[in-house]
């Protein structure tokens, strides 16, 4: 059970990193960040403007709503002098030994769109020479349909929107444990060097102490993940504002996000409190090869991207159920595959289970490692600290 005095630790980390006013006016740039990205998308979309392009006398290439090709009767020479001196044309082009030229001021991102009307209109042409018609070359033109079917009901599509909820998912882990990565390595090893935690041990017991920073940076992740969230959401509705389309969320599985909230909890408190583990026997943050050990919490993220096009395979299947593992794995799965209700109940028992274990073992080495200073404790120190019954 968490104690009071757990509790209060917890409240005043989260709290030592949670500056609402600066949270309130960091929320205010990013909106303002995407509202001026949009509209300058908006303002510079080259697509919605028309463009006057100079062509040959016999290239008869009909006019689209992008581009007016028009057929001066004067000189090359004296069209690019009008382009370059009253932007009388956009582009001009040219025939040169059967070669296509396109001569124009300065690259812009329409030129692909009118490579693709002139690619287009020279396959009629070469479909008119070969004595093809509209139809046929049409025909030819169109992609093989190549429909798959899943005899596994269970498994809900590739390249769908659940896949795209897997690898948000995915994201959000990834910062909420940068997060937790980063306040842990702080906050400990700065207390450690200003040797404040030994004056607390009168208060609380090192194990309460360990129990409240790691729920409040936890909490602290958590924070950043919800966050992070809110910020693809309105990314999200921004785009489809501004490309005219309905703000459409119905992709958006309210089950797997329910059942990720636990797992996200658990799976940060787990990496928290094997980080501080970690932390607490670093004597000097800026030359300890230890800090990078923290890092393989990453590794359950990593592990699960690269099964994520199996999702009803045996390597997502064993890394669901794996309590190391399945915090990312098992939402990751929620969200592509169909599973049983039991699955994701008994993977979070386990994952509980876990969780408790791990604290206690943070407790013990962080008894130990929060006292030890001058040189850093061996490998095996941190072991037998781990293995021992003494955490209070």
């Amino acid at each position: 059970m968490i104690s009071r005095q757990s509790l209060i630790v917890a409240r005043w980390e989260f709290l030592r990193f949670f500056k609402w006013k600066q949270q309130l006016v960091s929320y205010l740039l990013m909106l303002a960040v995407i509202a001026a990205i949009a509209l300058w998308s908006f303002f510079t979309d080259e697509s919605q403007q028309q463009y006057r392009i100079a062509v040959p006398q016999e290239l008869q290439i009909t006019n689209t709503e992008q581009f007016q090709f028009q057929r001066p009767g004067i000189a090359l020479e004296t069209q690019l002098m009008q382009m370059q001196s009253d932007d009388s044309w956009h582009a001009v082009i040219s025939l040169q030994d059967g070669q296509l030229i396109v001569h124009t001021l300065t690259g812009k991102k329409w030129l692909q769109q009118l490579d693709e009307v002139l690619q287009k209109y020279y396959r009629h042409l070469a479909a008119q020479q070969m004595g093809l018609d509209g139809a046929q070359l049409l025909a030819l033109e169109q992609p093989v349909q190549i429909e798959t079917r899943y005899l596994d009901q269970a498994y809900k599509g590739k390249d769908t929107p659940e896949k795209m909820i897997a690898i948000g998912a995915l994201i959000l882990l990834f910062v909420g444990l940068s997060t937790a990565f980063g306040q842990v390595l702080v906050s400990i090893t700065g207390e450690k060097q200003q040797r404040v935690t030994e004056q607390l041990y009168a208060i609380v017991t090192p194990q309460q102490w360990m129990d409240g920073k790691v729920l409040g940076h936890s909490f602290s992740a958590l924070k950043a993940m919800l966050t992070s969230a809110l910020v693809m959401l309105l990314s999200f509705a921004v785009v489809s504002l501004f490309a005219k389309k309905t703000v459409d969320l119905s992709w958006l599985d309210i089950s797997v996000v329910l059942w990720l909230i636990p797992f996200a909890l658990l799976g940060v408190v787990l990496c928290a409190s094997f980080m501080g583990a970690i932390a607490a026997s670093i004597d000097d943050p800026n030359n300890s090869g230890k800090s990078a050990v923290m890092m393989i919490t990453w590794l359950p993220m990593i592990l699960t991207f690269i099964v994520i096009d199996s999702p009803a395979g045996m390597g997502m299947t064993l890394l669901s159920f794996i309590p190391l593992t399945s915090f990312a794995a098992m939402p990751v799965k929620m969200a592509m595959v169909t599973v049983p209700w039991w699955q994701p109940l008994l993977s979070l028992l386990l994952l509980l289970a876990t969780v408790y274990w791990m604290r206690r073992v943070a407790g013990r080495v962080f008894l130990r490692g929060m006292q030890m200073y001058g040189k850093e404790p061996s490998w095996g120190d941190i072991v037998r600290w781990a293995l021992s019954n003494k955490a209070e």
